[in-house]
């Protein structure tokens, strides 16, 4: 099997032996600071300007506030009042711009940042634009109604982050891979790649992939971790049976897109991006 420079296989005799900023919004200082509430009027995401407690938007959370004269404060997050061990919510970034989860008023109960069941609606939920910055869709509250975003009408709405605005694009070609073993633990060690804020790995057994040719749509079988923020990668637990290897394969993310599983080297055969999409495990 030739070209296999991203990629790590495994046998059984080898293993034998938080952000300082308090907010991020409307960057620009032009104003993109405002959602808008039927029932209750304009939402602030950026109260007390510059440095103030409005939201912070990062790859995987979203923490700090929102205000509105009418319901008070809205918190994104219990991070923000260090009650997540008894309340544990919070709106959530999917890495890509794509907002879930809850936000909690005192006053108004919670805001669902996937909009909830609304069918084809393709304003239902909210939504960033990682190469803009510019939040769209719409927020809902059992007690407030629908939260819009982004519209131009009957009210004109905007917010905006910096978030994702300083990465230029997807990281390249996959992070070279080595393990370590302590104790009864192997960990998958990355190499590090320019651009990369997390990292997906995949895997599979290395008899089928012996048996297919280097074929990767056949011989993927799990999506190991996704989502790794740093470069160590702890293996599942079990290990391969006697005589039997394991491989594994990694790529670099992040919220510009997905980098490749391929290497780049002219004796790589195949394409594993498209073969590894194909095999239906994947990481999201």
């Amino acid at each position: 099997m030739r070209g296999r420079g991203a990629l790590l296989c495994l046998t059984l005799a080898a293993l034998s032996a938080g952000r300082a900023s308090a907010e991020n919004i409307d960057p620009a200082g032009d104003g993109h600071r405002y959602a808008w509430s039927e029932n209750a009027g304009w939402i602030d995401a950026e109260p007390q300007g510059n440095g103030g407690p409005g939201f912070d938007v990062l790859d995987f959370t979203v923490t700090g506030w929102l205000w509105g004269e009418n319901v008070g404060w809205i918190s994104a997050s219990c991070a923000n009042t260090g009650s997540c061990a008894t309340s544990s919510y919070g709106v959530v970034n999917d890495g890509f711009g794509t907002l879930s989860g809850f936000a909690w008023s005192e006053n108004a109960g919670w805001v669902r940042f996937d909009g909830g069941s609304c069918g084809p609606d393709p304003t239902c939920g909210v939504r960033i634009d990682p190469a803009t910055g510019y939040f769209s869709g719409r927020a809902w509250s059992e007690n407030l109604g629908w939260i819009t975003f982004a519209a131009a009408s009957p009210i004109s709405t905007t917010v905006r982050t910096d978030w994702c605005q300083t990465t230029p694009g997807p990281p390249g070609i996959g992070p070279r891979i080595t393990a370590a073993k302590t104790g009864q633990e192997v960990v998958l060690n990355l190499s590090v790649v320019p651009g990369a804020s997390w990292h997906d790995v995949v895997g599979g057994r290395l008899s089928v992939l012996r048996s297919s040719a280097g074929n990767y749509t056949i011989a993927t079988s799990a999506c190991v971790a996704t989502k790794v923020v740093g470069t160590s990668v702890p293996v599942p637990p079990g290990g391969p049976a006697p005589g039997e290897g394991l491989w594994f394969l990694a790529r670099a993310v992040n919220c510009k897109g997905h980098g490749s599983y391929d290497e780049g080297a002219p004796s790589q055969i195949g394409v594993r991006d498209v073969e590894i999409a194909t095999s239906g495990h994947d990481c999201p």
